[in-house]
């Protein structure tokens, strides 16, 4: 329960600087700003907060789990970047870790579809996993952006499954 509430503590605390740093005033993080020329930038650091659902649970089992999580993430450039999150669906964290490797493609209306690869780790059953998969992020301005993706997810031990996210991401 401690590490929930570390967690949440992070969370809020890496909230509160990138928009002391990144935005002059709070109600600037959520005004529609389509026409900033820099929505995705080289050099950017994002934190993502999401809802997840996947269709198996951690044992293989068909068996339906909704959970949430966070993730970081870093952009070489524009387009070359790598995350790095976790997830739940059992008030427990980390039931996951995942590392991936990101290639986006913003265009000039906001949206960024994007892939994904990498590998991670189920603590709980103790097993390493590949995943790849999509998405689309839609920014409302430089600071925020709305995201949902999905991927297929190769265990070690048990059953192949599809795990979806979708959240709000804050860009720094």
């Amino acid at each position: 329960m401690r590490l929930i509430k570390k967690m949440a503590a992070l969370a809020v605390l890496l909230m509160g600087a990138g928009s002391a740093l990144g935005a002059h005033y709070w109600e600037d993080r959520f005004r529609y700003d389509i026409e900033s020329p820099d929505l995705y930038r080289a050099g950017e650091f994002s934190v993502d907060l999401f809802g997840s659902y996947a269709t198996h649970d951690r044992f293989g089992r068909e068996e339906e789990r909704w959970g949430g999580g966070l993730g970081v993430n870093f952009f070489f450039t524009r387009m070359l970047g790598i995350g790095v999150d976790t997830h739940t669906d059992q008030r427990k964290l980390p039931q996951t870790a995942n590392a991936s490797l990101i290639v986006r493609f913003p265009s000039a209306l906001g949206f960024a579809p994007y892939g994904f690869g990498g590998a991670g780790r189920d603590w709980d059953i103790g097993q390493w996993y590949a995943h790849a998969g999509g998405g689309l992020e839609l920014r409302l301005n430089r600071y925020t952006g709305l995201f949902a993706d999905g991927r297929v997810i190769f265990p070690d031990d048990t059953e192949d499954y599809v795990f979806a996210r979708a959240g709000l991401r804050l860009a720094f």
